[in-house]
């Protein structure tokens, strides 16, 4: 095989191989990445929605629209309090929510340790706009079976 062909087919890969890296990116989702270790720690998986508060903060009572959680008891249309909702991060404005949620009272799953992570000094738990790329995220993520009592 001559050169100049060897420089073609290389030329060739090196352009294809640009182009899909360009696709990728052009493709990529821009929403949050939903944490493993934050659904591994809730007890229960909502979608609901919530509201702003008079402070532009997410107000305490949402609405329930989805379970995500089999056998959790939380119907759709009932309305809780989620007591550290005001102090969540991720919050754009009314509308649907991911929540991950445990305890009694009901509060968000804060962040998870995990391994390679660092959490001195991390923020506030997080909530998700509800979306189908959120909806494909937490679906793929392995859900541990609820400990037998």
């Amino acid at each position: 095989m001559s050169h100049r062909w060897r420089l073609i087919m290389a030329v060739a890969a090196f352009v294809g191989w640009l182009s899909y890296l360009g696709y990728a990116a052009l493709t990529k989702s821009r929403g949050p990445i939903i944490s493993q270790a934050q659904v591994a720690g809730a007890s229960q998986a909502i979608v609901a929605e919530v509201r702003a508060g008079p402070n532009g903060n997410p107000d305490t009572r949402v609405l329930v629209d989805e379970t995500l959680t089999p056998g959790n008891g939380l119907a759709r249309g009932s309305e809780i309090e989620v007591d550290n909702l005001p102090h969540a991060s991720g919050f754009n404005g009314p509308g649907p929510y991911l929540l991950l949620l445990t305890g009694s009272p009901v509060m968000i799953v804060g962040q998870q340790r995990s391994p390679g992570n660092d959490l001195s000094g991390t923020g506030p738990p997080l909530i998700y706009r509800w979306s189908d790329d959120v909806r494909k995220q937490y679906e793929k993520i392995p859900k541990h079976p609820e400990p037998s009592r």
